[in-house]
């Protein structure tokens, strides 16, 4: 069977390679071939011969690729690289704080009334227990004065029964008890004569009605005397003792309520320091709504520190007394030393920071809420594996990698840092010390890439460029 092809040359842009041409002129003359088998121009061939030429053509196609790329370079992506190297590296935590007294205190008012004493104003020194306010309450005074007067007579009460009766209250006891002995026995004999008479009705019956009373009266003071005799001979009994005990003791109990009202209307500082607010004048008066009327604020110079916040994952690995430097707005280019001398056992909430105080140690003026820049000492590795910072490309996944010089190819690292300061980054895993690490060129390289570092030197001592 013979199978005949018209020629037909295909026009093929100029700028397409003769790989391209060749298949499109074999691609067009199977198509004839599949479509109409009828002679064109008189040449005909065998399908053996179809079948060489079709393979014949689809090698030279097949190898047109090959040796075109064999005949050029490969091209070289020009990067910078360092070695990777062992070092010290410390950690230097930065935040901002406050300088705040610890001590600190805003004196309220206990009672109402009109203010009597109150001559400062902010910025006075007071000393500790000194009179601050007065405020005037004259009632106070009066009830105090009423309470010591009755525990002046309670404790008389006291002493008269720890003493017990004296010699001459005893003797004039017997003496009473005698008199009232006779008084009681003349009675006695006046009766009953007065009452025969009045059998006999030679007297009227009120007067022996009167005579009874007249003994009876005598019988009951005979009586009493009797027993007072007999409890000043016996003494003081320990129930008396004990009732005028608790007497004196409750009226030394009014006395301490009674001061303790006056003591409300003098306000005394708890402790010596600086008067940074006064709120009231001579002559106002203070009243007790909710919450209380302040009256004045005073701080303790000596208390004041340095309060900062540090990230939860920095604050769980300090301890008091790290050294930590701090630098204050009032004395700009200054660098204040300073100790960490308390640690707050908690975290803030919005924050999510450990609050932490330092006290200054060099001399210096102090206010309340000077503007603080603080630097704290961290972790310290005196054999870190250290890269460039610029040798680190974060992905869009949010992991680091680092690309390797490696036999001329850029092979990537996936990377753990660490510490990082100034131009220089820990790197805990992923790479090892001796490595070059890309540091220039390195944002879009691809892993294996082929790649030439510039800056590194030639065997003859120079660069190659």
């Amino acid at each position: 069977m013979n199978i005949t092809f018209e020629r037909n040359i295909m026009k093929i842009p100029a700028k397409k390679s003769v790989k391209a041409r060749l298949k499109a002129v074999l691609t067009n003359k199977l198509a004839h071939t599949n479509s109409s088998p009828a002679k064109t121009s008189g040449q005909s061939f065998s399908r053996p011969a179809l079948v060489i030429a079709l393979v014949m053509t689809g090698a030279f196609i097949a190898g047109c690729g090959p040796e075109e790329k064999k005949g050029k370079k490969v091209k070289q992506k020009s990067v910078k690289a360092t070695k990777v190297i062992k070092g010290f590296i410390d950690e230097s935590i930065k935040t901002t704080g406050d300088v705040v007294a610890v001590n600190t205190v805003t004196l309220r008012a206990a009672v109402e009334g009109p203010i009597k004493y109150c001559p400062w104003r902010e910025g006075d020194n007071i000393k500790k227990d000194q009179k601050v306010i007065e405020i005037y309450r004259p009632l106070y005074q009066k009830e105090l004065a009423v309470a010591r007067a009755e525990l002046e007579v309670k404790k008389a009460i006291l002493n008269d029964l720890v003493v017990g009766p004296r010699p001459e209250e005893i003797a004039m006891a017997r003496e009473q008890l005698t008199h009232w002995e006779s008084s009681a026995k003349f009675a006695k004999v006046d009766l009953d004569r007065l009452s025969k008479l009045a059998t006999k009705k030679v007297v009227s019956a009120q007067e022996k009605e009167k005579a009874y009373v007249n003994y009876t009266r005598s019988k009951s003071e005979y009586e009493s005397a009797k027993e007072k005799l007999k409890m000043l001979e016996e003494g003081t009994k320990e129930t008396e003792l004990f009732i005028a005990r608790t007497a004196v003791q409750k009226a030394a109990a009014n006395v301490e309520l009674a001061q303790a009202k006056v003591d409300e209307c003098i306000i005394k500082a708890p402790f010596s320091g600086i008067i940074t607010s006064v709120y009231v004048r001579p002559g106002d008066l203070t009243h007790l709504s909710s919450p209380r009327m302040p009256l004045l604020k005073i701080i303790d110079p000596t208390s004041l520190v340095v309060r900062a916040g540090l990230p939860e994952s920095r604050a769980s690995y300090m301890t008091k007394g790290t050294k930590v430097t701090v630098e204050l707005d009032a004395y700009p280019g200054r660098k204040l030393n300073a100790v960490i001398e308390r640690i707050h056992p908690r975290i803030e909430w919005k924050s999510r920071t450990r609050i932490i105080e330092a006290r200054i140690i060099d001399k210096i003026e102090l206010l309340p809420r000077m503007f603080a820049r603080i630097s704290v000492q961290g972790k310290k590795f005196d054999d870190a594996v250290l890269v460039p910072d610029s040798a680190i490309i974060t992905t869009p996944r949010g992991y680091h990698v680092i690309f390797i010089l490696e036999n001329g190819r850029a092979k990537m690292r996936k990377v753990k840092i660490g510490i990082e300061k100034g131009k220089l980054v820990q790197i805990i895993s992923g790479i090892k010390a001796g490595d070059m690490a890309i540091t220039a060129g390195n944002l879009n390289l691809k892993d294996g890439a082929p790649v030439i570092a510039i800056n590194q030197k030639t065997k003859s001592g120079g660069k190659k460029k």
